[in-house]
């Protein structure tokens, strides 16, 4: 069932789809420099976990509750700290029922890099997302925010769900 807080989630990253970086490739951009704020870095860092908290962060303000993500700009660190539930890669392919949407996807890419998005569907083995610091090719340090979709067992850490 979908809170209101992820309905809002929702509705603030479909507003976000098509910001770039300025200049592209720079991690950097008014807009990009506003989700990367909110976690308190400045210019430069890698910002898809930025652009998720962001997101979150302007719905709870609208909802008027606290955010319950955890500040941070790592991927796997919000991983580790997360007070949602979380939910395995395996735990999902066998049971993509429990990815909803909202729901914040973890990748795990080794060396302590990652990558995160917001799943919108799920359908076919297949999420459907809204993400940030990507591009159209799923690159994990793109140039925008893009819908994109991915294999649910390429997901390789895992869902975390929010109420």
């Amino acid at each position: 069932m979908q809170t209101p807080l992820l309905t809002e989630v929702l509705r603030i990253a479909h507003r976000e789809l098509g910001v770039k970086e300025e200049p592209e490739g720079s991690n950097s951009g008014p807009r990009v420099n506003q989700y990367l704020k909110s976690i308190n870095k400045g210019p430069g860092y890698p910002w898809c976990a930025a652009f998720v908290y962001w997101c979150f962060e302007q719905a709870s303000v609208a909802l008027n509750r606290t955010n319950p993500l955890v500040r941070t700009g790592g991927c796997l660190d919000h991983w580790r700290k997360t007070k949602g539930i979380r939910i395995t890669s395996a735990e999902a392919i066998a049971n993509p029922r429990l990815i909803e949407p909202g729901t914040i996807f973890i990748i795990n890419e080794g060396k302590g890099k990652g990558h995160t998005g917001i799943v919108v569907r799920v359908q076919d083995g297949l999420i459907h997302t809204i993400e940030g610091n990507t591009n159209p090719n799923h690159s994990s340090n793109g140039i925008g925010v893009f819908a994109l979709t991915r294999k649910i067992e390429r997901i390789t850490a895992g869902f975390i769900k929010y109420g």
